[in-house]
């Protein structure tokens, strides 16, 4: 009875000491983003500079917070009603695209465009935006 008593005495102690290692290596670990710790701080599509030949069309993306991987834009520019361009961009903090517009005779223009900011784990927040002239 007592080489059982005491090989049972090893196999829980090895069994508590395992545990015990299991659980302070658990706590230890950074836990997954939780979208609290960080955001896009600010985005937009935009249009400037119109004349009845051109216009100046862009949009952008910022982000901010401790956990802040990279931030995204991806616009769509449409001149006249016509798909004219189509861009992206990824940077630390803030990511733009812009693209001029020139035809012989403007009558509208549109932009719209995707926001992202991915933090430190692959988590995405995202926003979209719309401008258009005339308005």
């Amino acid at each position: 009875m007592n080489k059982r008593t005491a090989a049972l005495s090893t196999v829980l102690g090895v069994l508590a000491l395992s545990t015990s290692i299991a659980i302070a290596a658990e706590s230890n670990v950074a836990p997954l983003g939780t979208g609290d710790d960080f955001e896009i701080s600010t985005y937009a599509s935009n249009i400037h500079d119109v004349t009845s030949k051109s216009a100046y069309l862009w949009s952008y993306t910022q982000g901010e917070g401790k956990n802040l991987e990279k931030v995204r834009v991806y616009s769509y520019f449409y001149v006249n009603g016509n798909l004219k361009h189509k861009a992206g961009d990824n940077d630390a903090e803030y990511a733009s695209v812009d693209y001029e517009a020139n035809v012989a005779a403007l009558h509208k223009a549109r932009v719209t465009s995707s926001h992202y900011a991915y933090n430190r784990v692959g988590e995405k927040m995202t926003e979209t935006s719309e401008r258009e002239w005339p308005e």
